[in-house]
């Protein structure tokens, strides 16, 4: 089991409170309260922030600090929009190149995604987790690293608005029925 350095500590806790909406688009985050609040010393703090921000999920303003970005309803439909045409790159390069064996991963990552959304109280961060890592896995069965290099920036972009939507139990039940009608297609 790999032992979590306070960098990956710090980084794990922020992107949650980014996430679950603890820290609210256009909040600065700041380095000192968050080193308070983690016991821990700004060094660490600074580079999971400088981690978030490569992986976009905060923005670094010049001589006034890190924020969790602002999206407008513009933004994320861009943002979305790219995100749903990538996944149907993706899908449909990994349909020429697929194995069994990978199909059968991939019903059991749907599986996975099931049996989160019926546990009551759901766990949308990990809901959240399995989604980003079944569409992982079809990227890497396109073989293409590019594609699966931007897919993820672009997920991380609207990471804690998906989090609100994923609320709505109807959502959260479309997704998971979205999910198993993509190996369906894959398989066919």
């Amino acid at each position: 089991m790999k032992i979590e350095s306070i960098v990956d500590q710090a980084e794990r806790y922020i992107r949650e409170w980014v996430v679950t909406g603890k820290f609210k688009p256009g909040q600065q985050i700041k380095e000192e309260e968050i080193s308070q609040r983690l016991g821990v010393s700004r060094p660490p703090v600074r580079e999971a922030l400088k981690m978030l921000e490569v992986a976009g999920l905060v923005i670094r303003k010049p001589r006034r600090g890190v924020f969790v970005p602002e999206m407008t309803e513009k933004d994320m439909w861009e943002v979305y929009t790219l995100k749903a045409t990538l996944y149907e790159m993706a899908t449909a390069l990994a349909m020429d190149v697929i194995s069994e064996q990978e199909i059968k991963k991939l019903e059991f990552a749907v599986g996975k995604m099931e049996l989160c959304v019926a546990k009551d109280p759901v766990d949308l961060l990990r809901y959240q987790e399995l989604h980003k890592a079944f569409h992982n896995n079809i990227m890497v069965i396109a073989g293409n690293d590019r594609l699966k290099t931007f897919s993820s920036n672009l997920h991380n972009q609207v990471t804690p608005f998906s989090y609100k939507s994923l609320q709505n139990k109807n959502h959260l039940n479309s997704s998971v029925r979205y999910h198993r009608e993509i190996v369906s297609a894959i398989k066919e």
